[in-house]
């Protein structure tokens, strides 16, 4: 058995040595947790307004750069992110034109003018 000296300076140490590993440990853990969350946020936010972006293409009305700028700064102060993290109108528009190609629902004509459409954004 491994006999520790009595002495209160080796167990001051030894606890602040302990301490601060339990610290560093919890800290590196915390941060991880937290860039999920963010993430997490982001990709919600994000998909929040493609949802309000996709009524109007449907009405085949293109929103103006100052109303997708208003869109982005809304959903970015209400999800608590940075407005400089969500999607800008190059990578709105390149999502909404890849969902409409994917879309089985929709003619080739019909694809071709929401793409048109959603070119004019950009």
């Amino acid at each position: 058995m491994m006999h520790f000296p009595d002495n209160t300076v080796f167990i001051a140490i030894f606890s602040v040595l302990l301490s601060l590993i339990v610290y560093l440990f919890t800290r590196q853990y915390f941060s991880r947790h937290g860039k999920n969350d963010y993430q997490k946020k982001i990709e919600i936010a994000n998909n929040e307004m493609l949802y309000s972006i996709r009524p109007l293409l449907v009405e085949k009305k293109v929103p103006s750069k100052e109303i997708l700028a208003a869109v982005r700064y809304s959903t970015a102060k209400k999800y608590g992110v940075e407005q400089n993290d969500l999607y800008d109108e190059f990578s709105m528009t390149s999502d909404l034109i890849s969902e409409t190609i994917a879309n089985t629902f929709l003619s080739s004509d019909q694809k071709l003018e929401f793409c048109s459409l959603l070119q004019s954004i950009k």
